[in-house]
């Protein structure tokens, strides 16, 4: 237990330098460039998280799990989907870069072809999980420092020259090529398996990713779905809007890496118990953890938040006190629902979770493009909000004799918390 809490530390301690720096320079920059050029390089950016998701075709999932389980089995099946991944990245990049290069401005083109270089090497970066997974979370701090110092004093540095808005290309790069770097440096390092001698097993792994990848790519691909619909719809509606959308997002999901860190940590305990009644009881106190830190920084921001967004950002982004809290419950629910689904891999619950998000994904689209089309950037953030309240709720609690409902209910249970 002392090592999930220390592995917990490590990686809260790498994600506050990573939050505290991307807020202070971020908020430079994008008084620097103003809310609608801050909306077209977070629309680039959008796009390409979302092309990440489908290429890494639930593979983070699976190397999570595996490697918790068995660390040999997650570096085997690290490097059988290296090239499947490649073929999927190139397949749908090249595509969203062939429809952006007819569809926007040069300079959202600029962008958007710099965040394609970026999330190539982001894709590869499964070290990052691989190390997280084994409880060596302070190997991924020390390659995360390291790239995201290197990135804001870039950032700063432009801003500060008053530098042309496309240098900004250069910071998006190196704050994924640096710990790619890194990490693969440290991965032949660390790892146990003589991986070039396992050639002739890769088809097996690759085979095996491929059948429960397909399962879960569109779970994974829903998180990134409720994040990046509103921005994408924004972003064809008004980049002014998406510039303060995204400003909100980023300052009510700041404690974020908090609950991020809790629940990886304390997941590979979960993953590794075999009593169900124990997991259960496992699962609810996390719950209560992550709504313990959430419900903390609501508080906060509902009585600084306002004079924070002044601070940094100055008035012309004085909308964001608008929808600054409604961010934060969106974040405290999508922390209860990332615990809740993680939870449900341990079941192998790929096709409950292939048939939830299939749902959820048109329920989302259909709600977020309603909402903005009427009521543009409140709509917005009330989408995601409800479909984060229900991604959490209605569309777990149908799973076997709803264990997800138990584990909520028994939040509420002195009994969960007696023997801690």
């Amino acid at each position: 237990m002392k090592k999930v809490y220390r592995n917990s530390l490590w990686m809260m301690s790498e994600k506050l330098l990573s939050i505290v720096g991307l807020i202070f320079v971020t908020s430079f920059v994008a008084r620097y460039i103003g809310p609608e050029n801050f909306g077209k390089l977070t629309f680039a950016t959008s796009i390409f998280a979302i092309v990440q998701t489908l290429a890494m075709f639930g593979s983070d999932n699976i190397i999570f799990q595996k490697t918790s389980q068995r660390r040999a089995t997650g570096e085997r099946i690290i490097a059988a989907t290296k090239h499947t991944r490649n073929v999927f990245y190139v397949l749908f990049a090249t595509v969203v870069l062939g429809y952006l290069y007819f569809s926007v401005d040069q300079l959202t083109f600029i962008f958007s072809l710099a965040s394609c270089v970026a999330v190539y090497f982001a894709l590869h970066d499964v070290y990052n999980i691989y190390f997280n997974a084994t409880l060596q979370s302070h190997l991924n701090t020390l390659c995360n420092v390291t790239a995201i110092l290197v990135s804001l004093a870039v950032r700063y540095a432009i801003a500060m020259w008053q530098l042309p808005v496309e240098y900004l290309s250069v910071p998006i790069i190196l704050v994924t090529f640096i710990p790619f770097v890194m990490r693969r440096i440290l991965f032949e390092k660390y790892k146990t398996t003589q991986l070039y001698s396992l050639k002739q097993r890769h088809t097996q792994y690759r085979n095996y990713m491929l059948g429960v990848g397909k399962k879960l790519v569109l779970y994974s691909l829903s998180v990134a779905i409720f994040t990046k619909t509103s921005q994408l719809f924004l972003g064809l509606s008004s980049q002014h809007d998406l510039g303060i959308y995204t400003v909100a997002m980023t300052l009510g999901a700041s404690f974020y890496f908090v609950l991020n860190a809790l629940i990886s940590s304390f997941l590979t305990q979960i993953y590794a118990e075999k009593s169900f009644e124990h997991s259960q009881v496992m699962v609810a106190r996390l719950n209560s953890i992550v709504a313990g830190v959430a419900l903390s920084a609501l508080m906060f921001f509902a009585l600084f938040g306002h004079l924070i967004v002044d601070w940094l950002y100055g008035p012309a982004y004085v909308e964001v006190n608008h929808i600054l809290i409604p961010a934060v419950i969106v974040t405290l629910f999508s922390g209860l629902s990332t615990v809740a689904e993680k939870y449900l891999i341990k079941f192998n619950a790929y096709d409950y979770l292939h048939k939830k998000t299939i749902l959820l994904v048109l329920f989302n689209v259909v709600l977020t493009y309603s909402a903005i089309h009427f009521y543009g950037l409140n709509g917005a953030i009330w989408a995601i909000l409800v479909t984060e309240l229900m991604s959490l709720t209605l569309f777990n609690y149908f799973y076997k004799n709803a264990v997800i409902l138990n584990t909520h209910i028994r939040m509420f249970k002195p009994s969960t918390y007696r023997h801690l």
